[in-house]
């Protein structure tokens, strides 16, 4: 008859001491993966919402038009360092290719920094926030200098109804960002053709 042999008890202790930290360094991959999961998609949550927000001060500023100044409430492009205003052919409340008044504004509020669009019924659209009074425009004119409202002051000569380019600085997940577009629309006081129709 033989012997049957078993584990000893020693033996048994062993493997459940390394199953044990075989589980536990699992547990612990598994649980690094899942965040690291959870970090990658809320970075590309936040980097699609900062795209989408991007893409909407860019769509609608670089449509920019001059108004004609001599008709009532003409929409002449105004810029301050906390805000503008003017007639855009892309407003984000409206078709494409329809002039509408529209305002992009810097607005402090409770420590935190808005930056809101208003459209033509006056509404007014949060589309992004960060902490602090940070964040200001800025506009280009034909020489490569950047002014911080428009038109220039004491520039000495009459400046083009629209600047050359407005750029954005802000500040997304604490890290500074620019956004510099530029206007495509004739920055030159549109002729009206009006005058000349023999009606």
């Amino acid at each position: 008859m033989k012997n049957k042999q078993g584990f000893t008890l020693l033996e048994m202790l062993v493997v459940l001491l390394v199953v044990s930290l075989l589980t536990t360094l699992l547990m612990q991959g598994f649980a690094y993966i899942l965040q690291l999961r959870g970090r990658f998609l809320t970075q590309l949550s936040d980097l699609q919402q900062g795209t989408l927000q991007e893409h909407w001060f860019r769509s609608s500023t670089t449509a920019l038009v001059a108004d004609y100044p001599d008709i009532p409430n003409a929409n002449i492009f105004k810029g301050e360092t906390k805000q503008f205003q003017g007639l855009t052919l892309s407003a984000l409340d409206a078709d494409a290719g329809l002039p509408m008044p529209m305002a992009w504004q810097l607005v402090s509020q409770e420590g935190n920094t808005i930056l809101q669009y208003q459209h033509s019924s006056g509404e007014v659209w949060e589309v992004s926030r960060w902490l602090g009074d940070s964040g200001e425009f800025s506009y280009l004119d034909s020489t490569g200098t950047w002014y911080p409202t428009w038109p220039p002051q004491n520039l000495g000569i009459k400046p083009p109804q629209l600047p050359k380019a407005i750029m954005l600085t802000g500040l997304r997940r604490d890290l500074p960002f620019t956004w510099i577009v530029q206007l495509t629309g004739r920055d030159n006081t549109p002729i009206d053709f009006r005058l000349n129709l023999d009606l």
